[in-house]
């Protein structure tokens, strides 16, 4: 027994990292996740020296899952793409489910991957009482997400977005270990959180970590998983059962309510615009996947849908385009929609290197094409080598780098979370309108 415990305390923070990664494998659902994907995964982990940061981050999400009283969401960005991050239990979906291949776009060498915890609104003090409770009171701090000074804004602890014309609070503030202390780094001072708790607060917003010595969470409190936690308990209370997050129903569910429904106060699909472009776009016979509301979500986030509204536009749409069929799937007439499938494309389908996969989504994020040309006739030879036609390889080239937009492709990963959340509160206010009607008015009462 000493012997063991002296092994153990000799294992290195990868080798434990490894040890607890393998260990949460057979608690997935999904048991397609192989030992190589997570191996390539810990690789990467390993090359950026971002094992304790994991360990860490297993550790206080661990703590966090045991309180009842709130819940976790789905993931954010990057993390919803991590075989490793849905082992550990930071994210609770499968990257399988949407099509989205792990490691390769978390980053370049250089990539300093941020985990985001996203709770019910009030939980903050919760969160970081856990953390101070496991990594030390001195070690532990709260910091502004963005800048004040670049967004003109005091109020650190507040990101703004629009929604129907309103502008909405998106409260979120990083969570910053130190191990040596947190003071050692960074000016700090002594504040009061919401619960009356004594904490530390760095007095500047920090750009610079890494998380190999300063390890930095965003901890965002969102107003759909409050929503939903409140409606869930509305049900419970009379005497119905509560449908659960993450319950395999939501990747088969019947999406003919984002068609026809009433999608009011549904986040991303609360407009009549989306539904309308649903309508034209995707065909009921064809309808009925999560991936295909992540298509309509990337129509609308890269800015294309604003031009589909009419029927006569989508039909000179797709007799200008067509459909272009690339080996196993399909890509549809606006192209690639978001930025994980290009690098999938340009990775696992074309055979380009990452770097070279790398750098053409730079150019594109930038839309500077001219840079790009030398990588195209690359790009085209090995897609021509690889069994596609050229001018299949030209339509989804164009589609990156000649879109009306300016913007860069979004994240699927990125949306793939929120899209979640919609669908669920969709389900609800669908089959439970009693209770979802119940949380909005005592909403609308207590704000006003």
């Amino acid at each position: 027994m000493e012997l063991e415990k002296v092994r153990v305390k000799m294992n290195t923070k990868m080798e434990q990292l490894r040890e607890t990664v393998m260990a949460g494998k057979p608690k997935i659902e999904n048991h397609g996740v192989t030992n190589r994907i997570l191996e390539n995964e810990l690789t990467f982990i390993e090359n950026r020296h971002l094992e304790e940061y994991f360990l860490m981050a297993h550790e206080l999400v661990s703590e966090l899952k045991k309180n009842r009283s709130f819940l976790i969401g789905p993931g954010w960005d990057w993390m919803l793409s991590s075989h490793v991050c849905r082992t550990l239990g930071l994210t609770n979906i499968n990257p399988d489910d949407f099509s989205l291949q792990p490691v390769l776009i978390w980053g370049d060498d250089n990539s300093k991957p941020t985990i985001s915890i996203e709770v019910t609104e009030g939980s903050y003090p919760f969160v970081f009482e856990k953390a101070i409770s496991l990594f030390g009171y001195e070690n532990v701090a709260r910091k502004p997400i963005t800048d004040a000074e670049k967004y003109g804004s005091n109020e650190y602890d507040k990101m703004r977005y629009w929604h129907n014309g309103e502008k909405i609070y998106y409260h979120a503030c990083a969570l910053v270990v130190c191990p040596d202390g947190v003071a050692n780094h960074f000016p700090v001072c002594e504040i009061t959180d919401e619960d009356d708790n004594k904490i530390l607060y760095t007095k500047d917003y920090i750009e610079k970590y890494d998380n190999r010595c300063i390890f930095q969470f965003n901890i965002l409190q969102s107003v759909s998983l409050s929503r939903i936690k409140k409606i869930q308990k509305q049900i419970l209370d009379n005497g119905k059962r509560a449908p659960q997050l993450y319950e395999r129903w939501i990747w088969n569910e019947n999406y003919n309510l984002f068609e026809n429904g009433d999608l009011a106060e549904i986040p991303l699909f609360g407009y009549k615009s989306i539904q309308k472009v649903t309508k034209l776009l995707m065909p009921i016979q064809e309808y009925g996947a999560f991936n295909e509301l992540l298509n309509i979500q990337g129509l609308f986030s890269s800015g294309d849908g604003y031009s589909l509204y009419d029927k006569a536009a989508v039909t000179e749409y797709r007799k200008k385009h067509g459909i272009i069929n690339l080996m196993e799937y399909k890509i549809r007439p606006w192209g690639i929609l978001f930025r994980e499938d290009a690098v999938r494309y340009f990775y696992g389908e074309v055979g380009l290197s990452w770097k070279q996969t790398s750098e053409i989504m730079k150019y594109a994020d930038t839309k500077n094409e001219n840079k790009a040309e030398k990588l195209k006739h690359f790009y085209l030879r090995q897609g021509v080598d690889s069994g596609y036609k050229e001018e299949e390889l030209n339509y989804i080239w164009d589609s990156l780098f000649k879109r009306k937009t300016q913007k860069a492709l979004p994240s699927k990963a990125h949306y793939a979370g929120r899209v979640y959340l919609s669908v669920f509160l969709a389900k609800l206010k669908d089959e439970f309108p009693k209770e979802f009607n119940t949380i909005k008015e005592h909403e609308q009462y207590t704000k006003n």
